[in-house]
This record gives structure tokens, C-alpha cells and sequence, in this order.
């Protein structure tokens, strides 16, 4: 078409702006309600009536109305061509700002583009209905009044209603699932947009793999963010029953991915909908339980509450008895025989707990959550590689997700493997500054490896309103005292303001022995005179060894008095005694 042409009586053309595979875009301007419009030829043939018709049956797309999708004005059909006249967008491509920027988006950026657009699939979904040919050149960034953005999918030319064995395919070579040749869907479109984010992230050869993603050495970026690289492989995995299934899975660990990589807010608690928070269970045989959520649709869902609740408290029976009875109302309740494995776990009935995995293996087999507990299952009964191994399958399920990174870490410290499980925790960590439980496994390996001055900093950041506070500054004390070499006066000082700041805050008989080791150890400085003339030290009037050796001895007998016969009760009774200020009268 030519500038200046009207077409239909009242789209007159500006300007041709971009060719699809079909024919020529064009700028065009609607004078009758005076508004910009973009045309896109749709179809052509000799057969004016096949047009009309062709033209007819893609009506449907008039239908849709998402705020990341390009509204659909009109179709036209003139003689042998047929048009699409289409909303037009204030912006930029993802394609224009590659080519602007001379290289790929930052990762965080690419992320967040995407994300905008998953909502859009997820309603396409719904209607039945196949983008078909998503790519960096159909999604237009819109520039707001205000400086924000809006991502919108800006081509709906190639939508297609789903069935099994369509007439009409769509799609660019490079962005295309392997079976979207002849069968494209919805989960098609999830593989296109995961090829897309590892386009615009590395600008890899589409053409070197042309289906899947390129070994991680061939771009730094995928070496540098393990987790996206997982999400991107299975994303485009060679077996559609290995990929993403809908965009609300999708984004649910994009969400969890870009936290890794950009850091979370801390006192901002990390959501799953795959695991139940931290805050809301209790701790077992392996340490916070880190409970897969329940399946809301199940319909022993009311039971499988209660039994949460019993087996939260600590009432294996009737937690049993709870799970036993919704097996009974729903037999195919993975999540019955999977809970009931826990509380096994927990007990040492490993061989029980075995079989209700096995059970949950016929009901759902490859459901993550069989892997989660049957890593559960080996690293209760000390087979740590065997565990790893479950975390590591999970973990390349999974790559959003936080417990199963943290699990492996656990395990890797259990290996003595502790600069991995120190890389694991601190990932971990970034991404949920509060979890006070990565704090203290990081910080129990970062003494294993003599990091004692990156374990206080470390168990210093954990936040005073944290549920494990007094754990770690308990372990911050023990650290100054017991491993920090060689032991300094500052060491110690540091130690006793630790004391003063818990004091009145916990009655855990932790913390007066703490204390009297706090005061035990400054008494033995002060009799070496290792203390600077005029010290002050938190919690006693002078830093003479009288006044010391009295706190001491007062913590361990306020310690005795609520531990009457502890396990190390002997070395208490000699470190009282040796402090005792009576003893030098």
C-alpha cells in the first residue's frame, strides 16, 4: 500500500514500519476516530470469497482484551488480501533495544520483561488460544507518562484456536518447540518465551542448538546465574512432560530465580506456593521441616490440616490418625502418604516411611514432591549422597525454589564438604536475608574452614525480632570464646556486650552458662593482665579478677540451678571452681 492510501474509507496509511511473514506492516492513522492503528496484512489469495472467509474465522481474536496484549480493532477483506487492524503501541521492541544497546539486557531486566508478558499467555490460555510465534520482535515495551513501562504482545496475527493438528503453524526458526511444527500449544508458547529470555540475556546462536539451550561454557551469563540456566533447560527440555506447564508455574519460579539473582528485601518473608513458610512450622529429625504445601483440591484437605497441626505439636499418633483417615476418604492422596513419611521420618521408622513413599511413587510417579521426601528418607538415615543426589534432581526442577538449595547444603556439611554447603547457604541467604536457619549452617561451616571472622559477620546481621536471635548470639559468644584464635581481649569484650543485649531477653539455662564462660574467660585474662589498664567490661562493675570470677561463679550456679545434672555437669563444677573468688581469700 501506498502513503496516503485508504483503505476501507477510513485507515489512511502513513507509513510502512516492518514486514511479517505474511506481508508488509503499516503505520496508518483512523480518520473517522482519529486515533493511530497498525495494519498487518493477514492472508492473501486469488479467491476473493476464500479472503472473506479466512478473514471471517479470525474475528475471534477481536475477543480478547488483556492490558499486555494488543487490542484488536477491525478486519478487512478487499479483494484478494486481507488485513488486521490492530492497536497501535508507543515504544520499543525487545529486538529494537538489543540492536540499540549493541549486546544482551542484564539479566534482572530481561526477567522482569518477561514476566510482564506471562499473565497475557496465561489469559490466551484459558480461551483455548496459541501465540504461536513469540519473539524479542512481537513484544513491545510502552513508554508511560509517567516513565514506567508496560511489556505488551504487540502481533496477534499468528493466534490460532488449539486443537491437536491445526491447519495453519506459526513461528520463527529458533523460537519453536519441536512439536510446535505440527502441534503447537499452549506449552509450546512457554518453550518460545523460555528461548526468547535466553536470546535476550546471551544473544546465542538460535541456529547452535536450534531446539534447547547451548552447554553452560559457551556464555558466561549462564555459568554466572546457575539458576536461571536450570530454568531455561527445563523450560525447553527435549520431553514437553519435563517443561513448565502453564505460565503460572512459569512465573512462580521466575519470581523465585530473580530473587536469587537480585537479592531479597530483608524482613520481606520468601512466599512459595510449593512450600509451606518457615514461620508457620516447627522443627524434626532433620531440622526445620520444610513441608511441601498441600494440595488445596484434595479433598481429605480438612484432615490433612489437622494432621499438620498434630504433627507440628509433636503428636506423631494422632497426626497418623489423621493422614490414615484421609487416605480412607481420597486413596489417591499423595499428600497423605507423603505426610504420614514424615512423621515416620521423625520417629526412626524408616522401613514405614519407605513404603508410604513407595505408595506415593504408584499414585503420582515423577511428582517433586517424591523427591523431596525420599531426600527426606536417605539423609534421616545418614545417606548423604544418596541424598544429594534427590536435592540436586529437585533442585533442576525446581530452580526458584529455596528449601531443596538449602537441604543440599545441609547434606554437603554432613559430607564435610563445607565450601559447598558455605556456596549453597549464602545463595540461599541472598535471596532470604532472614532465614536465621541458612545463618547458622552457613556459619557452622564457615568455622569448619577457619572463617571465623565472615561467621560473626554473618551471625552479627541476624535480625533481633528473627525466631533463632538468641540461638545466634549464643553461637556469635562461643565463636569469640572458643574458636577464634589466637583469643584476644576484644574477642572477649565483644562477647560480654553480646551477654548484656540477651540479658532479660530468654531464660534458656544456654545463656547463663554462656555468661559464666563470658566472665571465666575475662578472669583468666585478667590474671595474665592481658587487660588494657582502665578496661570496662560489660556487666561488672571493675575488670579486677574478684569482681569477674564472682560473675562467673554466680552464672554457673544460676545455670546448675536449672540443669541439675547436665552431660558435661563435671567440667562445670571445675570451671566454677576455678573462678570461685573464696577460693583466693
Amino acid at each position: 500500500m501506498q502513503r496516503g492510501a485508504l483503505l476501507n474509507g477510513k485507515y489512511s496509511v502513513l507509513k510502512e514500519i516492518g514486514a511479517g511473514g505474511m506481508g508488509a506492516v503499516y503505520l496508518a492513522e483512523d480518520v473517522v476516530l482519529k486515533r493511530r492503528v497498525v495494519i498487518k496484512a493477514l492472508l492473501s489469495d486469488d479467491d476473493p470469497d476464500l479472503v472473506a472467509q479466512s478473514v471471517k474465522e479470525r474475528e475471534f481474536l477481536a475477543a480478547i482484551k488483556h492490558a499486555s496484549i494488543v487490542s484488536i480493532y477491525d478486519f478487512i477483506a478487499i479483494g484478494s488480501k486481507g488485513y488486521i487492524v490492530m492497536e497501535y503501541v508507543q515504544g520499543k521492541t525487545l529486538d529494537e533495544i538489543l540492536t540499540e544497546r549493541h549486546g544482551p539486557l542484564p539479566v534482572p531486566e530481561a526477567i522482569e520483561y518477561i514476566q510482564g508478558v506471562l499473565s497475557a499467555f496465561s489469559y490466551l490460555a484459558k480461551l483455548g488460544l496459541v501465540y504461536c510465534d513469540f519473539k524479542p520482535q512481537n513484544v513491545m515495551i510502552e513508554e508511560l507518562k509517567d516513565g514506567s513501562n508496560i511489556v505488551k504482545l504487540i502481533d496477534l496475527g499468528t493466534v490460532i484456536k488449539y486443537e491437536p493438528h491445526p491447519q495453519d503453524v506459526y513461528g520463527t526458526h529458533g523460537f519453536y518447540a519441536p512439536e510446535a511444527v505440527k502441534s503447537p500449544s499452549p506449552q509450546t508458547d512457554l518453550y518460545s518465551i523460555c528461548r526468547t529470555l535466553g536470546y535476550l540475556v546471551s544473544l546465542m546462536d538460535l541456529a547452535n542448538p536450534i531446539f534447547g539451550m547451548p552447554s553452560v561454557e559457551h556464555y558466561p551469563v549462564f555459568h554466572e546465574h546457575a539458576a536461571l540456566y536450570r530454568l531455561l533447560v527445563k523450560g525447553t527440555h527435549s520431553k514437553p512432560s519435563q517443561r513448565f506447564q502453564n505460565a503460572e508455574e512459569l512465573g512462580e519460579q521466575l519470581s523465585g530465580v530473580l530473587r536469587q539473582i537480585v537479592g531479597g528485601q530483608p524482613g520481606v518473608p520468601v512466599g512459595s506456593k510449593l512450600f509451606v513458610p518457615g514461620i508457620l512450622t516447627t522443627t524434626g529429625k532433620l531440622g526445620l521441616r520444610g513441608e511441601a504445601a498441600l494440595d488445596e483440591h484434595d479433598r481429605a484437605i480438612d484432615l490433612l490440616r489437622y494432621g499438620d497441626q498434630a504433627l507440628r505439636g509433636g503428636n506423631y499418633v494422632s497426626a497418623c490418625s489423621f493422614y490414615r483417615q484421609a487416605t480412607k476418604i481420597n486413596q489417591r492422596s499423595i499428600d497423605a502418604h507423603l505426610r504420614l513419611a514424615e512423621a515416620y521420618i521423625d520417629q526412626g521408622e524408616y522401613s514405614l516411611a519407605l513404603a508410604e513413599v513407595t505408595m506415593g511413587q504408584r499414585i503420582a510417579p515423577g511428582h517433586w514432591k517424591l523427591s523431596w521426601y525420599t531426600g527426606r528418607l536417605l539423609e534421616a538415615q545418614n545417606r548423604y549422597a544418596d541424598a544429594a543426589a534427590q536435592y540436586r534432581e529437585l533442585i533442576s526442577d525446581l530452580p526458584g525454589e529455596l528449601p531443596p538449595q538449602q537441604a543440599l547444603a545441609r547434606v554437603h556439611s554432613h559430607m564435610q564438604d563445607h565450601r559447598t554447603a558455605v556456596d549453597l547457604y549464602m545463595n540461599v541467604l541472598k535471596a532470604d536475608p532472614g532465614n536465621t536457619d541458612a545463618t547458622l549452617g552457613a556459619t557452622d561451616s564457615l568455622i569448619h574452614l577457619s572463617r571465623w571472622h565472615d561467621a560473626a559477620q554473618l551471625l552479627s546481621n541476624v535480625n533481633e525480632a528473627a525466631a533463632r536471635y538468641v540461638d545466634a548470639q549464643l553461637l556469635l559468644i562461643d565463636l569469640y570464646l572458643c574458636h577464634m584464635q589466637p583469643l584476644e581481649a576484644q574477642n572477649v569484650l565483644q562477647a560480654a556486650e553480646i551477654i548484656i543485649v540477651l540479658d532479660g531477653r530468654t531464660e534458656d539455662s544456654r545463656y547463663y552458662l554462656a555468661r559464666a564462660d563470658v566472665y571465666r574467660v575475662a578472669w583468666q585474662l585478667a590474671k595474665k593482665h592481658a587487660f588494657p589498664s582502665g578496661t570496662a567490661i560489660a556487666g561488672v562493675r571493675e575488670c579486677t579478677m574478684n569482681a569477674l570470677g564472682n560473675a562467673a561463679e554466680k552464672s554457673y550456679q544460676e545455670y546448675l540451678r536449672r540443669q541439675s545434672n547436665p552431660p558435661q555437669r563435671e567440667q562445670i563444677i571445675r570451671s566454677k571452681m576455678e573462678v570461685a573468688p573464696w577460693r583466693f581469700w
